[in-house]
C-alpha cells in the first residue's frame, strides 16, 4: 500500500508507541490511536492508490494456528512476529493477485487475529477474553482506513472465514454514509445467521451485479459435512459461479478436476461434486470434517470473484 507520508513527529511517535505497545495482550484502543498510522501494520500492494478506482478492505482468515508471548506462555491471539505477519501476507498476497486486483486499491490490515488453537476455548471465554478485542482491533483499523486512507471512494469489505465473521462485525460498525458508499461485502467461508439479518447493513446478494449486497457462501463435498465453526446457521448463500441462489448447479475447472457447483437449499451451501483432495492435498490436519471444502473457498472461485467484484464496482 502507497500512502502520503506523515510529518517525521507523528511518524516517529507511532513508531515509538508501536514498539513500546505491540504485545496482544493490549488491544489497540489500550495501546495508543496511532497504531494502523505506522505503514509497517498494513500490508503493501506495491500500486499507488488511484481515486478513480473502488478500494478493497480485506481481512485474512486463521493464518497464525498457535502462538506465544515474549515469556513463552500460550497467546490466543498472534503477536504479529515477523513469521506471523508474513503468514499474513501471504494469503493478503495471493488475494490481491488474484481476486482483488486490476483497477481496485487494496488495503489489508496486520492485526492480532485470534488462533486456531482459541477455538478450544469455553464458548464465553473465547468471546470475552479474545474475539471482542480482535473486534474492536479491526473496527480501529477501518475507522483509521475510513478517516485517514479512504478519501471519500467507494469501498469493497471482504474477509475469508476469521476475516469474513469480522467483515459481518463491520456491517454492524459502518454508518449509514460509509453503507451508501459501498459496493458489496464478500463473506467467503462464513455464513450469514438469521440475528445477522437484523442489521439492515447485510442485504445477501441474489444477482450478480446489485450494489449493498453481502455475498456469503461455504463449500462442502456433502451437506453432512457442515463444519458448525463457520457455518453459522447460515440463512443465505449465492453461488460464486452462475450468482445464481437457487439449485441450477454451474460447472468450475480446478486443477483438472471438473467441478459441480450447486446451492443446497436446505442448508444454505455449496456443494461441490468431483473434487478429488490428491490433487491439492492440504499441508496440516484440518480440524474440519472431511469432506468440508472451507480451505478450497477462495482457491476454487478466485476468477468468479476477481470477475464479480470488477462487475459490481464498475458496471454502468
Amino acid at each position: 500500500m502507497k500512502r502520503i507520508y506523515f510529518s517525521s513527529l507523528l511518524v516517529s511517535l507511532c513508531i515509538i508507541a508501536s514498539y513500546a505497545c505491540s504485545s496482544p495482550e493490549h488491544a489497540v484502543n489500550e495501546q495508543c490511536e496511532c497504531f494502523f498510522a505506522a505503514d509497517t501494520n498494513w500490508y503493501d500492494s506495491g500500486v499507488a492508490v488511484n481515486d478513480n478506482w473502488v478500494d478493497v478492505f480485506y481481512i485474512s482468515s486463521v493464518e497464525v494456528l498457535s502462538s506465544k508471548d515474549s515469556l513463552g506462555n500460550v497467546s490466543y491471539r498472534s503477536v504479529l512476529s515477523p513469521a506471523e505477519k508474513g503468514a499474513l501476507g501471504n494469503e493478503y498476497s495471493f488475494v490481491n493477485g488474484k481476486i482483488f486486483r486490476d483497477s481496485l486499491n487494496f488495503f489489508a490490515p496486520y492485526y492480532h487475529q485470534f488462533t486456531m488453537e482459541s477455538l478450544g476455548l469455553p464458548a464465553k471465554q473465547f468471546r470475552t477474553e479474545v474475539f471482542n478485542r480482535v473486534e474492536e482491533e479491526i473496527h480501529q483499523a477501518f475507522d483509521y482506513y475510513m478517516e485517514h486512507l479512504n478519501n471519500g471512494r467507494r469501498f469493497i469489505l471482504a474477509g475469508f472465514s476469521q476475516g469474513g465473521m469480522l467483515t459481518l462485525s463491520l456491517l454492524k460498525h459502518i454508518s449509514d454514509e460509509q453503507y451508501s458508499r459501498m459496493v458489496a461485502a464478500y463473506v467467503l467461508g462464513y455464513g450469514i445467521s438469521q440475528a445477522d439479518l437484523d442489521c439492515k447493513h447485510i442485504v445477501p446478494a441474489c444477482d450478480r451485479y446489485s450494489t449493498g449486497v453481502t455475498v456469503s457462501f461455504n463449500s462442502v463435498a456433502d451437506a453432512s459435512q457442515i463444519w458448525p465453526v463457520v457455518y453459522n446457521g447460515s440463512t443465505a448463500c449465492i453461488n460464486p459461479v452462475n450468482w445464481r441462489t437457487d439449485t441450477v448447479p454451474a460447472q468450475l475447472s480446478y486443477k483438472g478436476c471438473d467441478l459441480e457447483v450447486a446451492v443446497d437449499s436446505c442448508f444454505n451451501v455449496l456443494v461441490v461434486k468431483g473434487f478429488d483432495p490428491s490433487k491439492d492435498p492440504l499441508p496440516f490436519t484440518a480440524p474440519w470434517p472431511e469432506g468440508c471444502l472451507h480451505n478450497k473457498e477462495i482457491k476454487f472461485y478466485n476468477d468468479c470473484l476477481y470477475r464479480n467484484a470488477l462487475d459490481r464496482s464498475y458496471r454502468k
